[in-house]
């Protein structure tokens, strides 16, 4: 199967739709994530809504977890004053992986089949990415060849960065 992938972010919201696999989803563009290992702990939350769901976890550790709008080109990071993009490419990295588990593989052979034939599309729309730098557009693109599960080919705003374009789907009856 090959799944289509559309991850579409502004300054204030990520929509996130695989329509083979019926995911349609809108959360909030922020990002809780932890300081030393730039793993994310949060999509969507804010600090207070994090203390409130978790305030074992968030007394223990809150310190140590930094918040940001991932996808907003223009915000810093609050320590290094510069632009995260490996955390922006883990959050298409959790929801693209969260796309891909829901493809339906009851049968065995199915199951042993996936990894040569599952294959995914992504096609990320990100407002304002040609406000960053080259260098840090090509560390994203890094991050992301690293990072993305199955990929066949991924277009940011239209432009194919990983792979080769999809083939033009043809209009002619067979």
């Amino acid at each position: 199967m090959i799944l289509d992938f559309t991850f579409a972010a502004n300054r204030q919201t990520i929509h996130i739709t695989a329509p083979q696999v019926d995911l349609a989803l809108q959360v909030r563009n922020l990002v809780g994530y932890h300081l030393a290992s730039k793993q994310i702990i949060s999509i969507g939350d804010t600090s207070a809504e994090m203390k409130a769901n978790a305030p074992a976890f968030w007394e223990k550790n809150h310190a140590k977890i930094t918040f940001l709008h991932p996808f907003d080109f223009t915000e810093k990071h609050p320590d290094t004053g510069a632009y995260e993009p490996l955390i922006a490419a883990r959050l298409v990295q959790w929801y693209a992986d969260h796309a891909f588990r829901r493809i339906d593989r009851r049968s065995f052979k199915r199951m042993l089949l996936s990894p040569w034939v599952d294959r995914v599309d992504y096609h990320l729309e990100l407002a304002d990415f040609d406000a960053l730098p080259p260098a840090t557009r090509q560390q994203f693109v890094r991050h992301l060849k690293k990072l993305l599960v199955a990929a066949r080919h991924v277009q940011i705003n239209g432009q194919t960065v990983i792979g080769k374009p999809p083939a033009a789907k043809s209009n002619q009856m067979k």
